[in-house]
């Protein structure tokens, strides 16, 4: 019996990985990544680990979409993937997760490039949300989003 449960155990944690599968990104794969939903809304969340509202924040967008299921959600995390995989796993882990989303963190060595590429006139403030529409126009957003704000964007 204690085989069973430590091989289920086993299982439940190689799920978890994979599904929570966190990928690095560079400036120069920026835009292939934004425009890899073409055709089909996308939410991407900016988010750091000293980011006090990002969990926040991902957990309202989870939850709005929930309801939106034609909408990608993507995630990028400033951290260095270098540094910090094992604390990013973490977290993404506890996050209410429902989709699988895209998961990525910076592999930028100037962490900067990455958030310029990302969006040219943010500044840094998290957490920060692009939404991009069907047709690849993006709109960008800092601070908690609110539902009704997600609501208009998708009219």
């Amino acid at each position: 019996m204690k085989r069973i449960s430590m091989a289920l155990v086993a299982l439940l944690i190689a799920a978890t990985a994979q599904a929570a599968e966190l990928r690095p990104l560079r400036a120069s794969e920026v835009e292939a990544v934004l425009a890899a939903s073409r055709g089909r809304p996308q939410i991407v969340e900016i988010w750091s680990l000293d980011c006090s509202y990002c969990r926040e924040n991902t957990a309202r967008i989870v939850e709005w979409q929930n309801k939106h299921r034609d909408v990608r959600l993507t995630m990028i995390a400033m951290d260095s993937i270098d540094d910090n995989s094992a604390a990013l796993s973490q977290v993404l882990a506890s996050l209410p997760l429902s989709s699988q989303p895209a998961l990525y963190a910076n592999a930028e060595p100037i962490p900067e490039k990455l958030r310029r590429a990302l969006d040219p006139d943010w500044r840094g403030e998290m957490p920060r949300t692009l939404l991009i529409d069907a047709r690849g126009a993006r709109q960008a957003s800092s601070g908690l989003l609110q539902p009704a704000a997600l609501d208009a964007w998708r009219r």
